[in-house]
Formats: C-alpha cells, sequence, structure tokens
C-alpha cells in the first residue's frame, strides 16, 4: 500500500540553526558479550557495477521552511549527496513552476523556495537536480517551457526531469492522495506523458525523462483499471505505449514493518523488486529496454523514522539497490516535520514520527523536537553510504556467514572501502574478513556510527582482517593495497553539464586523497580564448590561463578522503570552448 501521511503537501517550521557535522575520537564496541566469530568474505574480482553519479539522492520540497537555512549546504554535502529531488512529492503534481505557486488548498509554496533557489543549493553542494514536472494539474507546454529556462535560458544543464509523482494514486484504483485533473487510468497517462516526451525533448534532446511505474507486491502492482478503458495494468501499459522513449522509470519504496528487526530486513525484498521491474522493461519497452534505467526517487523506514534502525535501514537499502542495478535513490525528505504522536524509544532516543533526516524543530502534542537542523539518526546512515560508494567506484561481490551482518564493498583508484552493518540490537558482534582479488596493506581511514555513539565518527585501531562491531553500527573501513605506489594528492572527475556557442558550465568533484587540509587553493588551466564569468561553492580569480579557486566561509577544510564539489561558467570566443586540461590541490596536480 502507497504511504498516505502528511508528507503529502506538508510544510516545515521553525527556528534555524547551525549545524555542527564533525566528531572526532577513539569509538570502542559496545553492546553485550559477543558471539561466535562471522566470517566475511571479499571478492573484489566479482564486479556488481558502477555506483553513478545520482546514486545518493535526498528530496528537497518548494514548502521546506528550512530550505534556505544556512546549515543545510554544509549539511547536504557533508552526507555526500548527489542528487537532490524538487519540489517535493505530491506537490509537484499541484506545483507551477513560473510563479512558484500551488494549486488553492492543496499545499504551500515558500516565496523564498523557488526554482531558482533551489538551483542555487544544487550548485552550491555539486549534486544533480532531479526535477518532477506537473502532471496533475499542468501541461506538456508547462513542462518544457520549465526545461527552455532551465537549460537553454539558464544553462542550468538538468538531466533528469520525471513526469509527475505516483499518479496511480489519482484514484484510478480508488484511493486517492494524488492530485490529478486530467482523466483517470494508465492509458490516459501513457497517452498524455507521450506528449510531454515530445514538447519537452524538443527543447532539449540531450534530456533524460521518467514514467511513473507502480512498485512490485505492493498496491496497485498488477489491477487492472477497465473503469478508465485500460486493458492492462499499469507498467504495462505505459511500458507499452512509451518504452521506446524512456530514459528511466520511477518507483517508490515505502515498506511496511512491524518491528525494529522486520525494518532491518526489508533489504532482502530489493533483488525481486528490482528483478521484477527489470523483466517487465525487458518485456515492453522494446529495442530500448537496455537504456531504461531505474530510480527509486522516493524512500525511507516508514517505521521508527528517527531511530538508529533508520540509519541501518538507509545504508542497507541504498547499497542493496545500488547492487541491484538502480541508479538512484532518494531518502523522503530533508526536513519533513513531527507526526501526530511521539513515543520513547528502548535507547533513550524519541520517536517524533518526523521522515526528516534533519529536524524541522516542530511541536506536536506537546513535544517539540531538537533545534531545526539538528541530524537525525538517519542522516548518518546516508552520509556513511556517501563517504563509502563514491561516484564511479566499483561495486564487488561479498558475503556474511551470518545474516545479522550485512556486507558491502567498492574498488576506488585508491584502495578498497568495505562496510559492516550490525543487526544486533544488544549484541556486539566479532566478525573475521578475508579478501580475493585484494591484498589489503592496512587501514588508512575508518568511521562509525552506532546506537553508542549516535553520531558517524572516526574510528582508530582498527584491523583489516578482523574487528569486532558494536551493537547496532555501520562501520566503514578504507583500505589501501599492499604493494600499490603512493597517492596521488587528489583526484578529479569533471565534465560539462550544459555547452553552447561560446561557453559551457562544468561540474567539478575533486577529492582530497591526503591528509585534511584548511585553507585550500585549487588551480586549473583554461585555453588563451576562455575567462571564467560565474562560479560556486569557491571563490575564484584569474590570471591569464590560470584559475585560483578558494574557500567560501562555510567550506573551509576539505577531509582526508573528503569531496568538494564546485562549478563554474565559461565565456570565451569561438565555437569550441575547450575544458581544463588540468586541476590541481594546493600546488599538487590531480588525476583522473
Amino acid at each position: 500500500m502507497p504511504r498516505i501521511s502528511r508528507r503529502r503537501f506538508a510544510v516545515a517550521a521553525g527556528v534555524p540553526a547551525v549545524l555542527a557535522l564533525t566528531a572526532g575520537g577513539f569509538l570502542l564496541a559496545q553492546g553485550a558479550k559477543a558471539s561466535s566469530t562471522i566470517a566475511i568474505d571479499v571478492n573484489a574480482a566479482q564486479h556488481l557495477g558502477t555506483v553513478s553519479s545520482v546514486a545518493n539522492g535526498l528530496n528537497t520540497a518548494t514548502f521546506d521552511g528550512h530550505l534556505n537555512d544556512s546549515a543545510v549546504i554544509p549539511a547536504i554535502t557533508g552526507a555526500g549527496v548527489d542528487a537532490l529531488r524538487y519540489p517535493g512529492g505530491s506537490t509537484a503534481d499541484a506545483y507551477h513552476w513560473k510563479t512558484n505557486t500551488t494549486v488553492d488548498g492543496l499545499g504551500y509554496a515558500n516565496p523564498s523556495n523557488g526554482f531558482d533557489d533551489f538551483m542555487r543549493i544544487a550548485q552550491k553542494t555539486g549534486a544533480s537536480p532531479i526535477i518532477t514536472v506537473n502532471y496533475g494539474s499542468g501541461t506538456a507546454a508547462e513542462a518544457a517551457a520549465w526545461v527552455k529556462y532551465a537549460n537553454v535560458t539558464k544553462h542550468y544543464g538538468i538531466k533528469y526531469w520525471e513526469l509527475g509523482n505516483e499518479i496511480p494514486g489519482d484514484g484510478t484504483y480508488g484511493t486517492q492522495w494524488e492530485h490529478n485533473t486530467k482523466p483517470k487510468g494508465a492509458t490516459t497517462y501513457a497517452n498524455n506523458i507521450a506528449d510531454y516526451i515530445t514538447q519537452m525533448k524538443a527543447v532539449d534532446p540531450s534530456i533524460k525523462v521518467g514514467a511513473v511505474l507502480t512498485t512490485y507486491n505492493s498496491w496497485p502492482d498488477g489491477l487492472i483499471a477497465t473503469q478508465y478503458g485500460d486493458t492492462a495494468d499499469w507498467n504495462s501499459t505505459v511500458l507499452k505505449r512509451d518504452g521506446s522513449k524512456l530514459d528511466f522509470v520511477i518507483i517508490h519504496y515505502y515498506p511496511t514493518s512491524k518491528s525494529e528487526a522486520d525494518l532491518l530486513g526489508q533489504y532482502k525484498n530489493i533483488a525481486s523488486l528490482v528483478s521484477h521491474t527489470r523483466a517487465e522493461i525487458n518485456q515492453y519497452a522494446g529495442s530500448n529496454a537496455a537504456n531504461v534505467q531505474i530510480m527509486i526517487t522516493e524512500t525511507d523506514s516508514s517505521y521508527e523514522y528517527d531511530s538508529v534502525p533508520a540509519a541501518l535501514y538507509a545504508a542497507d537499502t541504498y547499497m542493496t539497490f545500488l547492487e541491484n542495478g538502480v541508479d538512484n535513490i532518494d531518502w523522503w525528505d530533508l526536513h519533513n516535520g513531527p507526526g501526530s504522536t511521539s513515543s520513547r524509544l528502548p535507547d533513550g532516543l524519541t520517536e517524533y514520527g518526523d521522515g526528516g533526516l534533519l529536524s524541522s524543530g516542530g511541536c506536536s502534542g506537546g513535544v517539540c523536537e531538537p533545534a531545526a537542523n539538528t541530524p537525525f539518526p538517519a542522516y548518518y546512515g546516508l552520509q556513511a553510504l556517501g563517504g563509502f560508494a563514491t561516484p564511479g567506484a566499483q561495486m564487488v561481490g561479498t558475503t556474511s556467514s551470518n545474516s545479522a551482518v550485512t556486507s558491502y564493498a567498492v574498488k576506488t583508484a585508491t584502495g578498497l572501502n568495505l562496510m559492516l552493518v550490525n543487526h544486533s540490537a544488544q549484541t556486539s558482534e566479532p566478525v573475521s574478513i578475508s579478501y580475493a582479488g585484494f591484498n589489503p596493506a592496512g587501514v588508512t581511514s575508518a568511521e562509525q556510527f552506532s546506537d553508542a555513539s549516535k553520531k558517524l565518527q572516526p574510528v582508530n585501531g582498527l584491523n583489516a582482517n578482523g574487528l569486532t562491531l558494536p551493537a547496532y553500527s555501520i562501520t566503514i573501513l578504507k583500505l589501501s593495497a599492499s604493494g600499490a605506489a603512493p597517492n596521488p594528492s587528489c583526484t578529479v572527475t569533471a565534465g560539462p553539464a550544459a555547452s553552447w556557442y561560446g561557453g559551457y558550465t562544468e561540474n567539478v568533484r575533486i577529492t582530497n586523497n591526503g591528509p585534511a587540509t584548511s585553507n585550500w587553493k585549487i588551480t586549473f588551466g583554461l585555453p588563451a580564448n576562455a575567462h571564467v564569468v560565474n562560479s560556486w561553492n569557491l571563490t575564484h580569480s584569474q590570471d591569464g590561463t590560470t584559475v585560483t579557486a578558494q574557500a567560501v566561509s562555510y567550506d573551509k577544510t576539505i577531509a582526508a578522503g573528503g569531496t568538494l564539489p564546485f562549478g563554474f561558467v565559461t565565456a570565451g570566443s569561438g565555437k569550441n570552448v575547450a575544458q581544463p586540461t588540468w586541476y590541481a590541490l594546493n600546488g599538487v596536480r590531480c588525476s583522473g
């Protein structure tokens, strides 16, 4: 069943607060007496796919009263978020982007949260926007105008565009929570979005468009709305009609759990969910099937939202989706607000019923959340994932001899990262680790989140071949390879988000492979005919062909292993302005 809750057209309110996201110190294993040692086997030769550039995603909303708080940008960058979805769940189908307004009685659009306001956040964090256009009360022409403004007028280079939000919830199958003024039914949706695709891609053929599907084995999957002229279920109808034109499909995953143990087992359902969806794509999308991506643009724990198990659920769920070929997963959401009731959790935390990563500082039933922008545990689940599975990393196989501990591994340019999640509520779990296809030289850095610490923090003294995991914890080991060459100062990934006659927009991510550096300086070279006219997430100056970029007030330190996202816009004479041929961090050239 779909989750029908206050997240639909919600308003987050409260007082802004500055967020501290870093912590240090040595973390000891916590919990009761250890059980038998669990064997973790890493097979670095078993390739499971590449982490996409939009893997670690997050929902943002036009109704969010804290979206522009000073703590938001460092919180998003600190979690390694790669993608930001906008304008916010069901609100999207009542939202008119040009006026930054919603249909009367259906939600709220904060005057400070218009599209350009959102894009400033996306640019400063380096996250890729995922835009949900208004299908429910909008038109194909309105959606095409949005693409034109974003990618032609403003040169934002937005790639991903969703065609509505949870449209099967418009009453087609009885239950209604989604606003839709058009006739109901899968056939109508399939026919209408064909026009959306045509008009939107006529403006910018390079964009990717995605259609809403139902989630396998979850209502209303498999139902046929014959009263609206449908002759088949939603997914097959949409894929038969539009599969040849689609770039991705959209699924939302809100599992139903009755206990913490039930919640922590939900990741086991993901492989069949994805394989069934992929089979439908292969069956109905014809020769285009191999090009159609799967994106999970909404998920959260849907049970004990503000608990430590919610953080473990986030780590397990994101990695299991990625290992099964999904390109993007987006948490619901940045700020959400408290539910109608609260309760005390066994470990002493308060469950506010708030699906946000960060507190809104709101109150309900006389119980008030902590100050706005205080991270809930789920934030640290995404933060762990963001530092572990970086874009371009190669996912490799792992096995665990006991389901109490789940394991994941990725190969990077500098070695191998291993993530271990302990599902045991009261028991510390000793693990032994063996490797095939990789010879670890040692642990270069480690982080751990647990029920004892309730935040992600560095850990010292861990061994690559065995350790004891605290109860309810996430542990990340970053390992260097034996005999490997010394790490370069930095690695860089860069590419144009959009280009035009005489210029382009460049998105850059520089990873610091050395020790933490403060008051950093990045330099890069441009061709003689080009100059930087605008930048974000740094300040810039240019002397001849060399551009010097330095820290802004909120981003003065790049942690060891940390990544700095930034971007700039160039202008110059000639049709093709070349990209930089090199980048350097503190005077040392980056690889990549």
